[in-house]
């Protein structure tokens, strides 16, 4: 999808006015984008907001020209500044959802699409983006409701059921990820993703066959594709035709020199057909643009051996055993942090910090790992280390709603109660129906002196979960004014 573009005519007045001006450049402006002159027209667009900073379909549109260059964190700003004058205008929501998704935050995205869909309840495109956004945000059974709505919507939409295709695929559903894509490649039978993905599918079930007829299909209509000459070049090797894996996967790495996994399955072609060098060269180079997967060294260890090269093969053994070896530990790093959490909310505070320091031990960059982490610390009551530990997560995830909260609850804490009260804003955005997260804004709230509008989420929060006793327990406190008992986020 690429945003909504907003074209206006010009005015029939002779008088160049900076709003006349503005609207002239726009226009110009937008007619460069129709010819693809994406870097002409965002010189036009930022003319035309120089010369008149009101005109919103100008930001908008310079937004636009922005995120089609591929820029899309540039985007934002004009995106946001358009949504937050026209907030009943769904186009410019869909553009703001858009940008959001690609740079990481499909949180926001989900929100800003679930408005378009508001505004424009009848756009079955905007619920397809919605439902592929929430799949982003890791919300798979709210993808799957708003994916068949979407093809409830609009039957005849390739799109949407390849959409749902997808999803079945990453639950592992492949039987119904199947049933959509056929269905897909039926309303559109020109779409040679679709065809690839189907192929993988087939492949994974063990039928080669199948995969081959698909993959084949889909090089009909994109014959240069590399991934689609390689996905074929490994579906021909792994039915035992090296020969013909080799034309396709040679094909494949001179459309592509960078495909690391063409070079891989080459040089499994060619070890077949006891051709040592050539395997031994095409190894190297996948372990160059892949240098981190054990397996390439593995296979380049056992060809070298096999050609005799006993110290080079000793040394590839090495790095592919190390590299195993942290391959093993990624396990363990979920585990550890989950049993450093347990061990926390059961009062073994050092025991957890032992086993967080584990998990650390083995990637101290992992976000979730210094999620845990600050959960860890702020039951040993380091709450400025753990904010700390929060901060870095949030520099790689900026809308994850639980490090909001979490960020509120350390900030209260401390008594920073209006940086709380900004955390737990920012998760209510971010999880509307979440009743922990309206609890810990009212608090904070009623803390900072805001009694009323405390009152109001606590309650809001009573009504998400009435079985929670500790909102009951807090809007008792506030009924007392908060004198003899304390109020809990």
């Amino acid at each position: 999808m690429t945003p909504f573009l907003i074209v206006l005519g010009m005015l029939a007045f002779w008088q160049v006015t900076p709003g006349y001006r503005a609207r002239q450049l726009n226009a110009e402006g937008a007619a460069l984008v129709q010819a693809g002159r994406f870097a002409d027209a965002e010189g036009k667009f930022r003319q035309a907001v120089e010369a008149d900073p009101a005109d919103l379909d100008a930001a908008v549109n310079l937004g636009v020209a922005i995120f089609r260059q591929g820029r899309f964190a540039e985007s934002i700003p004009w995106f946001e500044k358009g949504a937050g004058a026209r907030p009943s205008d769904p186009a410019v929501h869909n553009d703001l959802a858009q940008a959001y998704v690609r740079t990481g935050r499909p949180h926001d995205a989900a929100i800003e699409e679930a408005r378009a869909c508001d505004l424009d309840p009848h756009n079955a495109v905007y619920v397809r983006y919605l439902g592929d956004m929430l799949v982003e945000a890791n919300d798979r059974p709210g993808a799957e409701k708003q994916l068949r709505r979407a093809v409830h919507m609009d039957p005849r939409s390739a799109d949407a059921r390849l959409s749902l295709a997808r999803l079945y695929v990453k639950e592992d559903r492949h039987g119904e990820a199947a049933e959509n894509y056929q269905a897909s490649l039926q309303l559109n039978p020109r779409q040679p993703d679709a065809r690839r993905e189907l192929g993988e599918l087939d492949a994974t079930g063990g039928d080669y066959a199948a995969a081959e007829r698909e993959f084949k299909a889909a090089i009909a209509l994109d014959p240069r594709g590399p991934s689609l000459h390689q996905d074929l070049g490994s579906a021909l090797l792994k039915s035992g035709d090296a020969a013909a894996a080799q034309a396709e996967l040679r094909i494949a790495t001179q459309l592509d020199p960078s495909l690391g996994p063409a070079h891989r399955d080459l040089g499994l072609a060619l070890r077949d057909q006891g051709r040592l060098q050539d395997a031994i060269g095409e190894f190297r180079r996948a372990a160059d643009l892949m240098p981190n997967d054990s397996a390439i060294h593995y296979m380049l260890s056992q060809t070298l051996r096999r050609a005799g090269q006993t110290q080079d093969a000793a040394a590839e053994t090495a790095v592919a055993e190390r590299l195993s070896q942290r391959e093993k530990q990624a396990p363990l790093l979920v585990a550890y942090g989950n049993q450093a959490v347990a061990l926390a909310e059961q009062g073994n505070n050092q025991e957890a910090l032992a086993r967080i320091k584990q998990a650390l031990a083995i990637d101290s960059e992992d976000a979730a790992t210094q999620f845990d982490y600050a959960i860890v610390l702020r039951h040993l009551g380091r709450y400025d280390d753990s904010v700390a530990a929060l901060r870095k997560v949030l520099a790689r995830q900026p809308d994850m709603p639980a490090a909001y909260y979490q960020l509120g609850y350390d900030d209260f804490s401390k008594g920073q109660l209006a940086e709380a009260v900004t955390a737990f804003t920012r998760a209510a955005h971010l999880i509307p129906g979440n009743a922990d997260v309206h609890n810990g804004l009212g608090v904070s709230l009623a803390a900072a002196g805001d009694i009323a509008a405390g009152k109001s989420e606590i309650e809001l929060a009573r009504r998400l979960d009435p079985k929670a006793k500790r909102y009951q327990e807090n809007l008792d406190c506030l009924s007392r004014k908060m004198s003899g008992c304390r109020l809990h986020p």
